[in-house]
């Protein structure tokens, strides 16, 4: 066999078997890479909805005015238990207010007595939608340069069908806001918790504090109206938006219409070692077959030669 011959068998024969190799390696490869972004839409949404479980359970503790109400009865013991709410609990209770069956204001009590509140909670949309459904309702207030709180209602029932007084007030959502920064602290997108309008209460790169109210993400509003339409509490998949691929996972929060969420471009899923070891097998198989591709052309020489005919 001449030099030239000798070349293009073991070229003939690397190519043979590495096209089909090759072939297999990218379906190995692409899969590998896409088990890993399922594994990380898992992981999201493992995050989000645990992180809506604890929001729900800071909700349940802190933010319910039956709750701050406690077992007190009479307007006399309702005034003594919201002010002393106010006063153990100021940086929650920014305010705290019990109306009447009408919705006539019968006292008031701010953790700032510096500044009076111009909100008339009997005239408020939360009361009327309270005194409607005869449910607790609320709503969140953005302001410039304060966090953004809870405007809450809720009837406080008594003996008969029409509740004797209705519980009114302003909360802080600093509180909340921080517990949502500190769950998204290991977050490689930015995790957060959004309103039911789809406006952003805290998140984890601080952008609702730069600019209150700020609009949620595109891909998450996308993925919330995604949500609505399947009637589940908890989605994630991935959204195309602009030519880049983005992970997103939602969450409602028990007992409320705010969402948690995560979004993570998926060109930043960190690398796993799983990654590195696969692309090691795909090279050492380029190696064998180079490798099986000489041995090949030897054995053929030896094995397949014409009886006494000198080796070339």
């Amino acid at each position: 066999m001449t030099g030239s011959n000798k070349y293009k068998f073991i070229g003939a024969v690397i190519g043979l078997f590495l096209v089909p190799f090759l072939i297999l390696s990218r379906h190995f490869i692409y899969g590998e890479s896409e088990l890993q972004k399922k594994d990380t839409l898992s992981y999201l949404e493992l995050r989000t909805t645990t992180g809506a479980g604890i929001i729900s359970g800071v909700l349940n503790l802190n933010y319910s005015l039956s709750r701050a109400a406690g077992a007190a009865a009479g307007t006399a013991a309702l005034k003594e238990e919201l002010a002393g709410r106010v006063k153990a609990n100021p940086f929650i209770y920014s305010e705290l207010a019990l109306l009447g069956p009408s919705g006539a204001e019968l006292a008031r009590f701010s953790a700032d007595r510096s500044v009076k509140s111009h909100l008339d909670y009997s005239k408020s949309q939360v009361f009327a939608e309270a005194k409607q459904t005869l449910s607790p309702a609320g709503a969140v207030e953005y302001g410039e340069y304060t966090p953004p709180a809870l405007v809450l209602a809720e009837p406080l029932m008594k003996d008969g069908p029409a509740p004797a007084y209705y519980l009114a007030g302003r909360l802080s959502l600093a509180y909340v806001g921080e517990v949502v920064r500190l769950m998204g602290r290991n977050s490689y997108g930015n995790f957060g918790l959004v309103d039911m309008g789809g406006q952003v209460i805290a998140d984890s790169m601080s952008m609702s504090i730069i600019k209150p109210g700020l609009r949620a993400p595109a891909e998450v509003i996308k993925l919330l109206s995604l949500a609505a339409e399947r009637d589940t509490l908890s989605f994630s998949s991935e959204v195309y938006f602009h030519g880049r691929v983005f992970l997103v996972s939602v969450s409602n929060v028990g007992g409320s219409k705010w969402w948690i969420y995560e979004i993570m471009d998926s060109g930043n899923i960190p690398v796993r070692r799983a990654s590195s070891w696969a692309w090691r097998v795909v090279l050492s198989g380029i190696l064998l077959i180079v490798l099986f591709g000489g041995i090949t052309y030897w054995l053929a020489l030896h094995w397949l030669k014409p009886e006494n005919s000198p080796v070339n």
